[in-house]
Order: structure tokens, then sequence, then C-alpha cells
């Protein structure tokens, strides 16, 4: 019974480790990421004007990496990044999931 708990513990542990480390995405893949949902936008958003990045200056992009919220997240020290945006055709922010580059949320409006 006791190795049978050990055994258990162990994986457990393991597990936790793995998910508490786990990798995260560049903040060039997250830059990428981020023009890729905006030069193919969900339906619900409407018609976006945006052309791509080139002709942005980079101090009008921003990339940073913060702490998702929620017990379950911190917990497991689970990042976002939040990308924004700034240009004459918008003034935006697109949160990605920091470890799948997955989207979870946009902020701002298209002009």
């Amino acid at each position: 019974m006791k190795k049978i708990f050990l055994i258990l513990a162990v994986s457990v542990a393991v597990c936790f480790i793995y998910f508490y480390k786990s990798p995260v995405l560049s903040s060039d893949a997250a830059l990428f990421h981020a023009e890729n949902y905006l030069l193919n936008p969900d339906e619900e958003w409407g018609t976006v004007s945006f052309n791509g990045l080139e002709g942005i200056p980079e101090e009008n992009i921003g990339v940073n990496l913060s702490q998702k919220s929620g017990f379950w997240n911190e917990l497991l020290n689970r990042m976002q990044w939040e990308v924004s945006i700034k240009s004459p055709e918008m003034n935006s922010t697109i949160v990605l999931d920091a470890h799948t580059g997955k989207f979870i949320d946009y902020f701002g409006a298209f002009s």
C-alpha cells in the first residue's frame, strides 16, 4: 500500500513540475501569432483593414508577458502574451496564451 501511495505522490509531483515550468513562446512568436489573427480575423469582428506589421514603427508595437488571472492559472504559473498595436487603422491589443499561442481575447477598436 505504501508503495502505491509513493508512486502516486511522485507521479503527481512530476506532473505538477512539468505544468509549472512549461515552455513559453518567444516574443517574436507571439507577435507572429497576433499578426496572423489580425490578418485572418473572426467573423464577429467584422471587416478589418490591417495590412500587416511592415509599415508600423517598432515603438508602436508592444509585447508584454503577464500572469493569467485565476487560482488554477496562478498555481500552475500560466502566462499570457499581450500584443498592443497602434497604427492609423487601429489601436488594439491581442491576448494570447503564452504556452500554446492560442487566441484568448481582443481589446480595442478598428477605425
